[in-house]
Parts: C-alpha cells; sequence; structure tokens
C-alpha cells in the first residue's frame, strides 16, 4: 500500500508535532479536528477532492502554534495564524498532487482558520466547526457556551447535527 498526498502530509505533521513540546496534545487535537473535519465535509456532499482538501487544511490548521511559542511567547491565534501560513506555503511548494489554486486555499485557510467570516468567504466551514467542537472537547471554552456557540458559529447541517450529538443530548 502506498500512502496517498493527504496521508503523506498527515503523516508530516506528525513527525513535526512528535519534534515538539506536548506533542501528544497536539497531535490528539489535529487527528481529532481532521476526523471531525471530514465527518462534517462529507455530510455536507461536498465531494471526495474538496473533503480531502478540507480534511489537509484540518492537518495543517495548528501547524504555527509551536513557531507562534517560540517568537512570540504564546500561540495567540493571530500568532499561530501568520506562522501557520508561512509553514504551509513553504510545505506545499514542493508538494505535485495540489494545484497551484489549491495550494493557495490551504495557505490562505491555515493563515485565517481562527476566522468566522473567513470560513465562510473560503468556504472551509467544515473544519471552522470541527475545530470549535474540538476546542470545547479540550475545554478551551467554557461547556456552559456551547449554546450561545453553536447558535452563532454553526451553519452547516452536517456541523449542527454533529454539535448537537456530542453536547446537547436530547
Amino acid at each position: 500500500m502506498e500512502w496517498d498526498c493527504k496521508d503523506k502530509l498527515a503523516l508530516r505533521v506528525i513527525a513535526y508535532y512528535a519534534q515538539q513540546e506536548h506533542a501528544e496534545r497536539h497531535i490528539l487535537h489535529t487527528q481529532a479536528v481532521a476526523s471531525y473535519t471530514r465527518l462534517i465535509a462529507a455530510g455536507e456532499n461536498l465531494g471526495e477532492q474538496t473533503v480531502n482538501l478540507m480534511e489537509m487544511a484540518a492537518w495543517l490548521h495548528d501547524i504555527g502554534c509551536p513557531v507562534a511559542i517560540l517568537k512570540h511567547g504564546n500561540s495567540l491565534p493571530e500568532y499561530q495564524q501568520k506562522e501557520g501560513k508561512i509553514i504551509t506555503t513553504e510545505w506545499l511548494r514542493d508538494v505535485h498532487c495540489l494545484t497551484p489554486d489549491e495550494k493557495q486555499w490551504l495557505a490562505d485557510v491555515v493563515g485565517t482558520h481562527h476566522q468566522f467570516h473567513a470560513a465562510q468567504e473560503l468556504r472551509f466551514e467544515p473544519l471552522f466547526e470541527a475545530d470549535l467542537i474540538v476546542n470545547l472537547l479540550e475545554g478551551y471554552y467554557e461547556r456552559g457556551k456551547a449554546r450561545h456557540l453553536y447558535d452563532k458559529l454553526t451553519v452547516t447541517d452536517a456541523g449542527r447535527k454533529l454539535f448537537t450529538t456530542i453536547f446537547f443530548k436530547e
């Protein structure tokens, strides 16, 4: 079996995080976001190529965190997005399985992945919603804010269904 482009990228991200402090946390967070992103994107019937691109973006979304901490002393969204876009652009330079437009989209997504308006403009709502869900599960947001975040920031049917399944047991 040979790994495809998406799998090779995921392995590169895992290898990168494995060399960082808090490797397990980075790897598990990214794996969870990638899994939920794929679930939401597939549930939205986005097509296999778009689902794969969305999952690639999910694998890359927090790649700027370690560099942001080194350069800026923290991984606040503005810093991780800035550094992540730079890393993504560099990493994808020699990737031949993606078009230039796909590479640019991935870099733009990584560079704006915490921004709701960018998620709508660039059409990466599944990734945005998956990251929101995982951040809630990991305690980055108070569980009591789940309803508010759902109401304000969840727009896809598949994302709303997953969010409801996890947080609003009915």
